[in-house]
């Protein structure tokens, strides 16, 4: 790391603005070619060496702290009851993959094949395999594993085995794993031995981003980043905000070139030169702010806060997608093995610290082990529903603009698609719920979170200011399609189903959220929903990868429209949001991209 004189001191051949999943993988695979410069620009700190990032256990307790989170608030949501949702982003040496829960999943072959569909050659399932199978290596199934866990072991086929980031399955898994299972099973849900094969649906053992050796967590950070810190070629500011891309004044008919990058550090503004590219890798919700402080936007939108507009490019901070979710809470058994001794009883935790030293106990794992992704034909409750959800998915299609159609229309087909997982359920062992409501001492818990995997909503991220550090206007528009809310009230519906099923069924003392009297009608389960939903934090879609008549801001190259040299590499390009967890295919964006860079200067 390095002074902000000494970095401007340089020009770079490439500048990756955003150190986080995929910007630090695009780094340390251009910096492998010794011949050239790599600048990476983080805002954030390199957080080593800290507890709530490294152990498993603890993940989730760098969430709201401004350290590591960039607490962005939604704009009250005029569909939830006006609630401002909060949007988690890992602000940090790499980015959210240093905060999340650490599961690594990857979305279905349909899903990857629909990017292709929508008009980019090149990104299908077969082509982004290889990326998936380069990030990782995958672990063999733990010693420790009961048979009855059912962990399949990993084939080389659709598991890497020499990338940077390992992922192994849980080593501590709680002892309601195998009965939730068992209870998808009995309502049925199909048990699926490798989601990992282009198949995702179905009950499963997730694998989670953690490296079996030391029981911690693999992140874009120690994973891509640290091995080759001592590179040359490769440097690295931290705590550094880039307030926008700096553009060479050509001509209309010419596209834009990038020529440098300022940023702010300590209150004094920088700028660094670049030869080659712009990376733009600052996430969902920072690439579209940074785009329209540097003039590429809505000409309406840059032009209200004084902007001048580059690049009239009205796609930039819309088509946002994201995963709502609800929980519920059981009280069960208390002969039950869950988390909520820890609050039970603090003085445990030390114990549980020094337990892990030797890679032993609950910390070694994040919580949840077991998940399902489950298609309509599951949680729908009758096929008149299906019915009904199909004409309203119709209806969407038939009212949407050109460009939202198509994928609107993958969308509809999805829903009806019997091995489409358009939902998830997580069953969490412990009392997890963001209301007033408040855990019993003593007593233990089991919680479920309820997702929709395709909302049909869609919503937008626009600057709020031309100061480059005030916050986005972040506005998902949760439940602006009338068929996200019914879809979220039948997967909470089926999740008490799941509840009220053998042998789960034999551990349930009562529903404490929603309690029985919140869920005697569907219009009592709905506000329950408007009050007490939050978002997956999978951000997609704000800088989507395509045909620019499509409303796309990048193409198939990741190439911003209307500039010769810039690309953008994270989770914005995605133009449809995927099932379950993205950050395995956020980490394969970053490989794929960097082999396009390459390519393109070979």
């Amino acid at each position: 790391m390095v002074t902000p004189e000494e970095f401007t001191s340089r020009t770079f051949d490439y500048i990756v603005v955003g150190g986080g999943t995929a910007g630090l993988v695009v780094a340390a695979r251009l910096s492998e070619d010794p011949s050239v410069t790599v600048g990476v620009i983080e805002a954030g700190e390199w957080h080593t060496n800290v507890p709530g990032v490294d152990i498993p256990g603890l993940a989730g307790s760098t969430l709201f702290n401004p350290n590591f989170d960039w607490v962005f608030p939604s704009v009250p949501q005029k569909h939830a009851n006006n609630r401002v949702i909060h949007q988690t982003r890992g602000k940090g040496l790499g980015g959210s993959s240093t905060i999340n829960f650490g599961a690594f999943h990857r979305g279905g072959a349909h899903e990857y094949d629909a990017i292709e569909a929508l008009g980019n050659p090149g990104w299908n399932w077969q082509e982004f395999l290889k990326y998936l199978k380069k990030v990782e290596t995958t672990a063999p199934v733990p010693a420790t594993a009961k048979p009855e866990y059912k962990l399949a072991s990993p084939d080389p086929k659709w598991h890497g085995d020499s990338g940077p980031i390992h992922k192994t399955y849980a080593t501590h898994i709680a002892a309601l794993h195998v009965p939730f299972g068992d209870a998808f099973n009995a309502l049925g849900v199909p048990r699926n031995a490798d989601p990992y094969d282009g198949n995702n649906a179905g009950i499963m053992a997730m694998y989670v981003a953690i490296d079996p050796k030391t029981a911690t967590r693999s992140a874009a950070a120690n994973a891509y980043y640290e091995p080759n810190a001592g590179r040359k070629n490769l440097v690295l500011l931290t705590n550094a905000l880039v307030s926008r891309i700096v553009f060479e004044t050509g001509s209309e008919s010419q596209p834009l070139s990038a020529t440098g990058v300022e940023f702010l550090k300590d209150d004094k503004k920088y700028v660094v030169s670049v030869k080659k590219e712009v990376i733009l890798s600052a996430g969902a919700l920072q690439s579209p702010q940074i785009l329209e402080l540097s003039g590429i936007g809505s000409k309406e939108i840059l032009s209200k806060h004084g902007i001048e507009t580059l690049v009239d490019l009205p796609g930039v901070g819309e088509n946002l997608q994201d995963h709502p979710y609800v929980p519920t809470t059981h009280e069960i058994d208390p002969s039950n093995d869950t988390l909520d001794f820890v609050w039970d009883t603090p003085e445990v935790m030390p114990q549980h610290l020094e337990l892990y030293k030797s890679q032993k106990g609950f910390l070694t794992s994040p919580a949840s082990a077991v998940y399902a992704f489950v298609p309509t034909k599951y949680f729908a409750p009758n096929s008149e529903k299906i019915e009904k959800w199909k004409a309203m998915a119709a209806q969407s299609v038939d009212a949407a603009p050109p460009a939202l159609k198509k994928q609107l229309e993958l969308q509809l087909k999805w829903l009806l698609d019997p091995s489409s997982g358009e939902a998830e359920l997580i069953p969490y062992p412990g009392f997890f719920l963001g209301s007033a409501l408040k855990p019993v001492p003593k007593s233990r818990y089991s919680t479920m979170m309820c997702s929709v995997m395709h909302p049909f909503s869609r919503g937008s991220v626009h600057i709020s200011s031309a100061d480059p550090k005030a916050p986005p206007t972040i506005d998902p528009n949760y439940f602006s399609n009338p068929l996200d809310m019914e879809l979220l009230l039948a997967v909470l519906k089926f999740a008490f189903k799941v509840y009220d099923t053998s042998p789960i069924k034999e551990t349930v003392i009562r529903r404490t959220a929603p309690a029985p009297e919140e869920g005697i009608s569907d219009e009592a389960l709905v506000e329950y929903i408007k009050g007490n939903f939050g978002c997956v934090f999978h951000p997609v879609g704000t800088a989507s990868m395509l045909p620019r008549e499509d409303g796309g801001v990048v193409d198939p190259e990741l190439k911003v429209y209307g500039t010769a040299n810039v690309r953008i590499v994270d989770a914005s390009i995605l133009p449809l949001e995927m099932t379950g967890h993205i950050q395995s295919t956020v980490y394969a964006l970053g490989e794929k991209a960097a082999d396009i860079i390459k390519k393109h200067y070979a």
